[in-house]
């Protein structure tokens, strides 16, 4: 095998390999982030009773726990997702590549941030030395504003999601390692995003939770990139 046959088969090979782990990243992601929100953190916060709400922290805390673990889990995939995405469209797209990688990862610590509110609403409301300071009603009041800000930092953290699937869309479209047809899903899962969290500030009293059906359309993507790997791999 010659140098160029070597290099060209390396090549080859780490792209299969970032296919892969591309796809594995976001079918984890597509589990712990839905089962995080819709299961464990809905057991623990209590919408418009805050009181209930602290009083579940206290007694039992451990929905909320391995809630925001699977967040966290979730956003270390996304960081994973970011760099194998990269590898994989980067070949005839290297700046646009890194463009997107970027956004997402700006995504990714933004929805850190939300996450360490949510912690410390946690350790508020569950601190012994913390009780012993200040009033139920204070700590109340602690524990709603972290809460708070920590659903107000997803909402960002999401738009921008939203606009990093969007440059995604364009360099799926671009590319001449994916068919240009995946650029549809994403971008229009990008657009869903976008239009759920605008959309809740600008008009607060419509309903834009059918959006959310746009917003599978990464789970595409994930289907592709896997197929895609494991028949190159095989």
């Amino acid at each position: 095998m010659d140098n160029d046959s070597a290099q060209d088969f390396s090549n080859g090979l780490m792209q299969r390999n970032s296919a892969i782990i591309a796809g594995l990243g976001l079918l984890v992601m597509v589990f712990a982030a839905p089962i995080a929100n819709f299961y464990f953190m809905s057991q623990s916060v209590v919408k418009g009773d805050i009181a209930a709400t602290v009083n579940g922290l206290q007694f039992n805390g451990t929905p909320f726990l391995i809630g925001t673990f699977l967040l966290f889990v979730t956003y270390v995939m996304d960081i994973i997702v970011a760099w194998a995405l990269f590898w994989y469209l980067r070949k005839d797209q290297r700046a646009l590549s890194q463009l997107v990688a970027w956004s997402r990862l700006i995504y990714t610590a933004l929805a850190f941030v939300g996450l360490s509110s949510s912690i410390l609403a946690y350790d508020l409301a569950v601190s012994l030395s913390i009780s012993n300071l200040f009033s139920e009603s204070d700590i109340q009041t602690m524990v709603f504003a972290h809460l708070s800000a920590a659903k107000s930092m997803e909402s960002m953290a999401l738009m921008l999601f939203g606009v990093h699937l969007g440059m995604l869309s364009i360099l799926l479209w671009r590319s001449t390692v994916t068919p240009s047809w995946l650029s549809i899903p994403v971008g229009l899962a990008g657009t869903s995003y976008i239009g759920m969290y605008l959309g809740k500030y600008f008009a607060p009293d419509v309903d834009w939770g059918w959006l959310i059906l746009f917003a599978l359309g990464e789970l595409v993507l994930m289907v592709w990139l896997l197929a895609f790997g494991w028949r190159k791999q095989s």
